[in-house]
């Protein structure tokens, strides 16, 4: 009905809420504040239907928000609305919304925290309330805004990479992306597990990895969910944190030889994992003896070396020429370093027989490359779909497929 027709019914039954609501909300559609604040106000006096005078409340803060500086008073009647029916969300996305724009992310993250905890969040057009992807938005802004941490990072990274957006709010996630950077971690969860590329054998029993950027799963890929495999992990850092081996050890009952030159971390690492770690400099290591004190086969399926800048020069320590490895990751920060070093260790390992299946890997969908994941396919036949064709490859676009449309 047009603002005629809904005056004439108002006046023909004045003391009818639902009348005067529907009255209120032509008003308010017409931007004409003064009127439809009025009218919402008389619904909530003379309902006593708790869902109208919720809607009524909100429609009095929609009208108020309109105006320039009503910030309080758009908050009062959101809380009021709130109060109200505490387990409907459109209060609590309105909130968010308006601390936002006052800059008070503590009652920002609460109000999204709430609002999420709420079960039923479909979209309510007539209250303005988009969904609950809104509301992650701003959980994800609320929490960088006060503590500019990881945790912030990872819920704008979800919603980029986990989730469909719409237009106008992938926009805003990029823009938080680039304010703020990626996560320093890109992990493994068990709800990837459909749109992860590279599927084996007990994929089904991890809940998480600890790798920093899906080393572990690589390599299980690569050797389709081996049991009791082996490993050389050079520059080991702590058990679990950003460890490539745990998860390979803990799950896949792994065997293998950890090194540190941190006190601290090896004495870590004792204490939490079975495997033997040896607290040294990687550079001043014979690992020919190491070996055969240690009764290694020469053929070991997994060596990682993570020693920053020192990486090439242990990587020149190793006895390619009797030793074998099935996936080696490589790390040279060549993002930071300069490629010198990437193609030193290039030609050290083509020249042993290994093939760089996966080139540059990176830790941002810019790139900023850091490791080269190479194989030997003598200790491994790595499947065909592994090996990547890209000059740079951001690690989870390589390790995971589209979005779903449904998801």
């Amino acid at each position: 009905m047009d603002l005629q027709q809904l005056l004439e019914t108002h006046i023909m039954d004045p003391k009818n809420p639902l009348k005067i609501y529907n009255l209120a909300k032509e008003y308010d559609r017409l931007e004409n504040g003064a009127m439809g604040v009025s009218l919402y106000l008389k619904t909530a006096d003379m309902s006593k239907d708790p869902e109208l005078q919720y809607k009524s409340l909100i429609g009095i803060a929609r009208c108020y928000d309109r105006q320039r500086d009503r910030n309080y008073t758009t908050e009062g009647s959101l809380l009021d609305a709130a109060a109200l029916l505490p387990n409907r969300p459109e209060a609590h996305y309105h909130l968010c919304a308006v601390y936002e724009k006052m800059n008070n992310w503590k009652k920002c993250l609460l109000h999204a925290n709430l609002g999420l905890n709420i079960e039923d969040l479909t979209p309510n057009e007539e209250l303005g309330f988009p969904g609950k992807i809104d509301l992650e938005y701003y959980q994800a802004l609320a929490k960088w805004s006060i503590t500019a941490q990881q945790d912030g990072k990872q819920l704008f990274f979800n919603l980029k990479h986990k989730r469909n957006l719409r237009p106008d709010l992938l926009e805003k996630v990029n823009l938080a992306l680039k304010w703020n950077f990626y996560p320093d971690v890109i992990p493994y969860e068990a709800s990837d597990i459909e749109r992860f590329k590279f599927s084996f054998d007990g994929i089904e029993e991890i809940k998480n990895n600890y790798s920093k950027h899906f080393q572990d799963m690589f390599v299980l890929s690569a050797f389709r969910g081996k049991r009791n495999g082996s490993y050389l992990e050079i520059g080991s850092g702590d058990p679990h944190v950003h460890n490539n081996t745990a998860l390979l050890e803990e799950q896949f009952g792994w065997k293998g030889i950890s090194i540190d030159n941190s006190e601290a971390l090896c004495y870590e690492f004792k204490q939490a994992r079975r495997n033997t770690v040896i607290c040294a400099d990687a550079t001043d290591i014979d690992y020919t003896d190491l070996f055969q004190k240690h009764c290694v086969d020469n053929k070991i399926d997994y060596l990682q070396i993570d020693c920053d800048e020192l990486s090439i020069s242990v990587l020149e320590l190793i006895p390619l020429k009797t030793f074998k490895f099935g996936v080696i990751t490589f790390e040279h920060d060549s993002y930071r370093l300069g490629t010198d070093k990437k193609f030193a260790a290039k030609k050290i390992l083509e020249a042993a027989g290994y093939i760089c299946a996966v080139p540059n890997v990176g830790f941002h969908i810019d790139g900023y490359p850091y490791e080269d994941w190479y194989y030997h396919p003598d200790v491994v036949d790595m499947p065909q779909e592994m090996k990547s064709k890209k000059d740079v490859n951001f690690i989870w676009d390589y390790m995971m497929g589209p979005i779903k449309e449904e998801e």
